[in-house]
């Protein structure tokens, strides 16, 4: 992909991400100046499309993005990741690294949940019990077309101990920040859904760290948020 193809790519999927709507040629040339006429513009979305990054509903409508252009986006959000220390105040972090040195999961669950808006998820390698907060939060930000599409969500709500406890020797030996878009997630079902998920040693033991939200979540805050979460500071101070 050529550098103006990524670049019209990244802005499309970053509109779509703030609006929740299909976004249009006309649209980004207005608001982005990528050094070419808005005809162009329309050219490489048309491409795009093609190619499998967008989908356009509609004949005459905008686009938006598939898994394939969420992949790509993540992905480059990963490489392009800039340093993550404005992402929370320094009163922030010590709450949260407090909470998690001192094993208040439960807590630290509901804090992580509050500050991304989404729904947080937090297990112990040696525990059972699973943390979960921000359900309410989570369908804030969804945009579901069917009662279907609400009845696979709580599904996934409701399984989600289980499926985690199937997965539990894969996800707690697994290093790095994953990103599972749609279907692909090892957690949940719904194809309304992204989840990000990391592991963490806090005091002797890992710690599993996930939010669920829906594919058009901010994806570069919640990466640099728990890329926050490995600095030495947070989770291994002395």
């Amino acid at each position: 992909m050529n550098l103006r193809s990524k670049t019209i790519l990244e802005a499309a999927i970053k509109e779509y991400i703030k609006s929740g709507q299909p976004v249009s040629s006309k649209e980004l040339a207005d608001k982005y100046d990528f050094g070419v006429k808005w005809a162009s513009v329309r050219g490489e979305l048309g491409k795009l499309t093609k190619d499998g990054f967008l989908a356009q509903l509609h004949t005459s409508g905008g686009r938006v993005p598939t898994d394939k252009g969420y992949q790509f986006f993540v992905a480059q959000t990963l490489d392009d990741m800039a340093d993550s220390k404005k992402i929370l105040s320094q009163r922030r972090h010590g709450e949260l690294a407090d909470d998690l040195q001192k094993g208040n999961l439960r807590d630290f669950v509901e804090e992580f949940a509050e500050e991304t808006k989404l729904l947080g998820v937090g297990q112990k390698e040696k525990g059972r019990e699973v943390y979960k907060s921000g359900l309410d939060e989570l369908f804030e930000q969804l945009n579901l077309g069917n009662k279907k599409e609400f009845h696979e969500i709580i599904r996934d709500f409701e399984m989600l101990d289980k499926r985690l406890e199937a997965m539990r020797s894969r996800l707690f030996h697994t290093l790095g920040a994953r990103v599972f878009i749609g279907k692909k997630s090892p957690i949940t079902k719904s194809d309304n859904l992204s989840v990000i998920m990391d592991t963490y040693d806090v005091g002797g033991q890992k710690v599993l760290i996930a939010i669920i939200g829906p594919k058009r979540m901010d994806y570069d805050k919640s990466l640099k948020l728990f890329k926050s979460l490995h600095k030495k500071e947070l989770v291994n101070r002395e």
